[in-house]
Protein backbone atom coordinates (compact mmCIF):
# COMPACT_ATOMS: atom_id res chain seq x y z
CA UNK A 1 0.00 0.00 0.00
CA UNK A 2 2.83 2.54 1.30
CA UNK A 3 4.37 1.56 -2.28
CA UNK A 4 1.32 2.41 -4.39
CA UNK A 5 0.79 5.86 -2.82
CA UNK A 6 5.10 6.51 -3.27
CA UNK A 7 4.88 6.12 -7.25
CA UNK A 8 2.75 8.77 -8.08
CA UNK A 9 5.49 11.02 -6.12
CA UNK A 10 8.22 9.34 -7.33
CA UNK A 11 7.11 10.04 -10.95
CA UNK A 12 5.92 13.59 -10.02
CA UNK A 13 9.04 14.48 -8.97
CA UNK A 14 11.23 12.54 -11.64
CA UNK A 15 9.02 15.05 -14.16
CA UNK A 16 9.87 17.93 -12.53
CA UNK A 17 13.35 17.42 -12.00
CA UNK A 18 13.80 17.01 -16.30
CA UNK A 19 11.33 19.97 -16.86
CA UNK A 20 13.48 22.07 -14.73
CA UNK A 21 16.99 20.60 -16.50
CA UNK A 22 15.36 20.89 -19.72
CA UNK A 23 14.37 24.49 -19.09
CA UNK A 24 18.12 25.49 -17.11
CA UNK A 25 19.65 27.30 -20.36
CA UNK A 26 16.59 29.41 -20.38
CA UNK A 27 15.97 29.87 -16.38
CA UNK A 28 18.34 30.72 -14.24
CA UNK A 29 18.05 29.74 -10.81
CA UNK A 30 16.35 32.10 -8.49
CA UNK A 31 18.15 32.04 -5.93
CA UNK A 32 22.28 32.66 -7.42
CA UNK A 33 22.48 34.34 -10.59
CA UNK A 34 25.52 35.23 -12.39
CA UNK A 35 25.89 38.56 -14.48
CA UNK A 36 29.08 39.45 -16.33
CA UNK A 37 29.94 43.03 -15.89
CA UNK A 38 33.92 43.65 -15.77
CA UNK A 39 33.46 41.27 -12.36
CA UNK A 40 30.83 38.34 -11.70
CA UNK A 41 28.24 39.32 -9.66
CA UNK A 42 26.40 36.87 -7.22
CA UNK A 43 23.09 37.43 -6.08
CA UNK A 44 21.09 35.86 -3.45
CA UNK A 45 17.59 36.08 -1.69
CA UNK A 46 17.30 38.68 1.26
CA UNK A 47 14.45 39.91 3.45
CA UNK A 48 14.17 43.03 4.86
CA UNK A 49 15.00 46.43 3.63
CA UNK A 50 17.96 45.32 0.94
CA UNK A 51 16.98 43.24 -1.78
CA UNK A 52 19.79 41.55 -3.86
CA UNK A 53 19.99 42.81 -7.40
CA UNK A 54 21.94 42.10 -10.52
CA UNK A 55 24.45 44.77 -11.91
CA UNK A 56 22.65 45.68 -14.44
CA UNK A 57 19.78 46.42 -12.72
CA UNK A 58 21.85 49.44 -11.23
CA UNK A 59 22.60 52.82 -12.59
CA UNK A 60 25.27 53.31 -15.06
CA UNK A 61 26.35 56.23 -12.55
CA UNK A 62 26.64 53.82 -9.95
CA UNK A 63 28.38 51.43 -11.71
CA UNK A 64 30.62 53.39 -13.16
CA UNK A 65 31.38 55.76 -9.90
CA UNK A 66 32.47 52.02 -8.08
CA UNK A 67 34.05 51.57 -10.91
CA UNK A 68 36.19 54.32 -10.81
CA UNK A 69 37.31 54.12 -7.05
CA UNK A 70 37.41 50.28 -7.35
CA UNK A 71 39.17 49.37 -10.69
CA UNK A 72 40.52 45.94 -9.88
CA UNK A 73 37.55 44.64 -7.57
CA UNK A 74 36.37 41.96 -9.67
CA UNK A 75 33.55 40.00 -7.40
CA UNK A 76 30.58 42.37 -6.16
CA UNK A 77 26.90 41.71 -4.62
CA UNK A 78 25.09 44.16 -5.94
CA UNK A 79 21.94 45.52 -3.06
CA UNK A 80 18.86 47.91 -3.78
CA UNK A 81 17.91 49.46 -0.91
CA UNK A 82 14.14 49.49 0.03
CA UNK A 83 13.85 51.81 2.89
CA UNK A 84 11.33 51.50 6.24
CA UNK A 85 9.99 54.27 7.37
CA UNK A 86 11.76 54.19 10.35
CA UNK A 87 15.35 54.57 8.36
CA UNK A 88 17.95 56.97 9.75
CA UNK A 89 19.45 57.38 5.87
CA UNK A 90 17.67 60.31 3.82
CA UNK A 91 14.88 58.94 2.19
CA UNK A 92 15.07 61.42 -1.08
CA UNK A 93 16.94 59.42 -3.17
CA UNK A 94 16.80 55.72 -4.21
CA UNK A 95 20.42 54.15 -2.58
CA UNK A 96 22.48 51.20 -3.63
CA UNK A 97 25.10 49.24 -1.76
CA UNK A 98 27.88 47.35 -2.79
CA UNK A 99 29.26 44.30 -0.87
CA UNK A 100 32.95 43.54 -2.38
CA UNK A 101 36.28 42.05 -0.81
CA UNK A 102 39.21 44.35 -0.89
CA UNK A 103 42.63 43.58 0.28
CA UNK A 104 41.15 40.87 3.03
CA UNK A 105 38.51 43.01 4.55
CA UNK A 106 34.94 42.57 3.54
CA UNK A 107 33.39 46.49 3.14
CA UNK A 108 30.01 47.68 1.75
CA UNK A 109 29.73 50.96 0.36
CA UNK A 110 26.48 53.06 -0.21
CA UNK A 111 25.50 54.75 -3.49
CA UNK A 112 22.47 56.95 -4.18
CA UNK A 113 21.21 56.72 -7.29
CA UNK A 114 23.39 59.42 -9.23
CA UNK A 115 26.28 57.75 -8.20
CA UNK A 116 27.33 59.77 -5.38
CA UNK A 117 28.92 58.10 -2.86
CA UNK A 118 27.64 58.21 0.37
CA UNK A 119 29.50 56.19 2.60
CA UNK A 120 31.36 53.32 3.49
CA UNK A 121 31.76 50.50 6.20
CA UNK A 122 33.71 47.71 7.37
CA UNK A 123 33.50 45.19 10.07
CA UNK A 124 36.45 45.58 12.89
CA UNK A 125 37.73 42.32 14.54
CA UNK A 126 37.89 43.31 18.02
CA UNK A 127 37.70 45.85 20.39
CA UNK A 128 41.15 45.76 20.64
CA UNK A 129 40.73 47.72 16.90
CA UNK A 130 39.00 50.33 18.43
CA UNK A 131 40.72 53.67 19.11
CA UNK A 132 41.58 54.61 22.65
CA UNK A 133 39.14 57.09 23.10
CA UNK A 134 36.21 55.13 21.64
CA UNK A 135 37.08 51.90 24.54
CA UNK A 136 37.41 54.15 27.30
CA UNK A 137 34.04 55.64 26.12
CA UNK A 138 32.66 52.32 26.81
CA UNK A 139 34.34 50.69 29.56
CA UNK A 140 32.63 54.18 31.16
CA UNK A 141 29.71 54.06 30.30
CA UNK A 142 28.59 50.57 29.65
CA UNK A 143 30.75 48.66 32.23
CA UNK A 144 30.11 44.62 32.14
CA UNK A 145 28.98 45.23 28.19
CA UNK A 146 30.27 42.35 26.23
CA UNK A 147 31.16 43.63 22.52
CA UNK A 148 29.03 41.44 20.10
CA UNK A 149 29.80 43.42 17.06
CA UNK A 150 31.76 46.41 15.62
CA UNK A 151 31.63 48.17 12.16
CA UNK A 152 33.64 51.24 11.14
CA UNK A 153 31.37 53.45 9.04
CA UNK A 154 32.62 56.43 7.12
CA UNK A 155 31.14 58.98 5.42
CA UNK A 156 32.12 62.75 3.68
CA UNK A 157 31.79 64.16 6.77
CA UNK A 158 33.33 61.63 9.57
CA UNK A 159 34.43 58.39 10.83
CA UNK A 160 32.69 56.50 13.26
CA UNK A 161 32.50 52.86 14.89
CA UNK A 162 28.89 51.38 15.11
CA UNK A 163 29.09 49.03 18.08
CA UNK A 164 26.35 46.50 19.30
CA UNK A 165 26.80 45.34 23.31
CA UNK A 166 24.99 42.88 25.29
CA UNK A 167 24.93 42.76 28.93
CA UNK A 168 22.38 39.72 29.93
CA UNK A 169 19.50 40.97 28.42
CA UNK A 170 20.27 44.52 27.97
CA UNK A 171 21.68 45.29 24.46
CA UNK A 172 22.95 48.70 23.34
CA UNK A 173 23.66 50.03 20.03
CA UNK A 174 26.30 52.87 19.48
CA UNK A 175 27.62 55.27 17.48
CA UNK A 176 31.24 56.44 18.62
CA UNK A 177 32.95 59.04 16.52
CA UNK A 178 36.61 58.38 17.30
CA UNK A 179 37.32 60.98 19.46
CA UNK A 180 35.15 58.89 21.85
CA UNK A 181 32.23 61.16 21.82
CA UNK A 182 28.71 59.43 21.55
CA UNK A 183 26.84 60.64 18.24
CA UNK A 184 23.93 57.68 18.52
CA UNK A 185 22.82 55.29 21.13
CA UNK A 186 19.83 52.95 20.80
CA UNK A 187 19.20 51.07 24.00
CA UNK A 188 17.11 48.15 24.85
Amino acid sequence: MFMKKLIPVLIAGITIMSACNNDKNEKKDETTVEVPIASVVTAAKTEGKSVVITADAVPDSVRKSFATEYPTIEKVEWVKYEPIESDEMKMDDEYYYVRYNNSGADYTSWYNNRGEWVKTSTKVAGNANLPDAVNKTINEQYPGYTITEIDKENDKNMVMYEVDLEKGDAKAKLKVLTDGTIYKRKEK
